[in-house]
């Protein structure tokens, strides 16, 4: 268009110097002097309007084209304002997204307080049974319990500090994303600062206008424009580059946006990831709040059970672990609580069979019992060496295992009681054959 513009101008100003000279009045013989004469006197009156005129046509063609380029010049600014407007939409958008990260991460937190919390809470529950853990093993004067218990506390300790170092990585995470959406607020806030360079620049074409208003009103002082036409020519030329250059201006700054948008694009998908990112993180956290819970009913069951076992212990009168024959004496043993609840099953299901003459199956449910845990399980020892003791021609067996549950604990009186008996009918029948003999 400009290109059409400049080769328009460059054709006025050679065609008016034609005209000037193909106007200039010839050589006139001196035949017919009068009509000659009066030629002359019309010719000048032609002369001098001719160019006048052909310059206002050129002026007014100039105008008409000037004011074809204002029009498409507003059209493009009219078109670059929605393109603004739909990137304010956009940033808008992006903003309420941020926003909303804003809150899921505020929800998070809240949640991960709850967790926090509800940790606090199960550490007391599980500190009030360790306390009673170790009354327990202080009442049964045992030692080795309080080290076991204490192991299984160290080992408790060090599985909590490994979900600590979890729980810090998560934080991290957390913290890294919010980082994230920090350097979202700062680019939003450079993507302001070039929506006001915009506004500069559309003030600079406000100015432009203004100049093509004062060349209109250079348009109404015609016989002005004569003595100036090269100069005015000139302006054109340069008013005609500064739209140009405009022009270009406004075609880098549709490029400066297409480039925003495929930018907001990205930076969209990239929320979008971590939008994912928070629903997958959520879910965890759901996760870990049902094992909580989980670890929570474990606790009170086990809290449960103490007191249960507690109760069974005050309720048996002068308790002796060394004199005691009852399966509550299994509580004294130093192991973990559920191990000592199977022994504790285990030795009433053998003294059920005993109690109903099934000696046979009684002494194959003690030494069950006595081998899974024959460290420490004198009592089914014991109660294998009675079963052993009803069966005939198992002395020799019955012995093996009171031996056996004097080996585990020395101290253990109804194991000597009956290992005497055990031995006294051995030794009067040795007595009686060495009497045979000597007879």
């Amino acid at each position: 268009m400009f290109r059409k513009i400049a080769l328009l101008m460059l054709l006025a100003l050679c065609f008016v110097p034609a005209v000037w000279a193909d106007d200039e009045p010839e050589a006139v013989p001196a035949e017919n002097s009068e009509a000659v004469a009066e030629e002359n006197v019309e010719a000048p009156e032609a002369e001098e309007q001719d160019p006048a005129v052909i310059r206002e046509n050129a002026l007014n063609q100039k105008e008409a084209e000037l004011d074809e380029l204002s029009a498409s010049l507003t059209e493009r600014e009219a078109s670059l304002v929605q393109r603004e407007k739909e990137f304010a939409s956009r940033a808008a958008v992006l903003a309420a997204e941020g926003r909303k990260i804003s809150g899921t991460n505020a929800v998070l937190l809240g949640r991960e307080t709850q967790v926090n919390e509800r940790e606090k809470e199960i550490m007391a529950r599980e500190a009030g049974l360790a306390r009673r853990e170790m009354a327990f093993a202080q009442e049964s004067q045992k030692f080795t319990e309080a080290s076991s218990a204490l192991a299984g506390r160290e080992a408790d300790l060090a599985k909590r500090e490994a979900e600590l170092a979890t729980r810090e990585a998560e934080l991290n995470a957390k913290i890294s994303a919010k980082e994230e959406a920090d350097k979202l607020t700062a680019r939003e806030a450079d993507l302001v600062k070039r929506e006001a360079a915009l506004t500069e620049r559309e003030d600079t074409t406000n100015r432009l206008n203004a100049l093509e208003t004062e060349l209109n009103e250079k348009d109404t002082a015609l016989k002005a424009r004569e003595e100036a036409v090269a100069s005015r020519e000139s302006a054109v030329t340069e008013q005609e580059q500064k739209l140009s250059e405009a022009t270009t201006k406004v075609n880098d700054h549709e490029a400066e946006l297409a480039k925003k948008e495929t930018e907001l694009t990205a930076r969209e998908n990239d929320l979008n990831a971590k939008n994912e990112k928070l629903d997958t993180d959520t879910s965890a956290l759901t996760a870990r709040e049902a094992a909580l819970i989980n670890r929570e009913a474990e606790a009170s069951r086990k809290a449960a059970e103490v007191a249960e076992m507690e109760t069974l212990i005050k309720e048996l009168p002068a308790f002796d672990p060394n004199n005691s024959t009852e399966a509550a004496m299994i509580l004294t043993y130093p192991l973990p609580a559920a191990r000592r609840r199977e022994l504790i099953a285990m030795q009433r299901e053998a003294y059920t069979r005993y109690s109903s003459n099934r000696i046979t199956q009684a002494l194959e449910a003690y030494g069950e019992a006595a081998d899974a845990e024959p460290q420490v399980n004198y009592l089914a020892a014991y109660w294998a060496a009675l079963s052993a003791s009803r069966l005939n021609n198992r002395r020799t067996d019955a012995l093996n295992w009171v031996n056996r549950a004097l080996e585990i604990n020395p101290d253990y009186k109804p194991a000597q009681d009956l290992k005497r008996r055990l031995e006294t009918p051995a030794r009067s029948t040795s007595t009686q054959q060495r009497r045979r003999t000597t007879r």
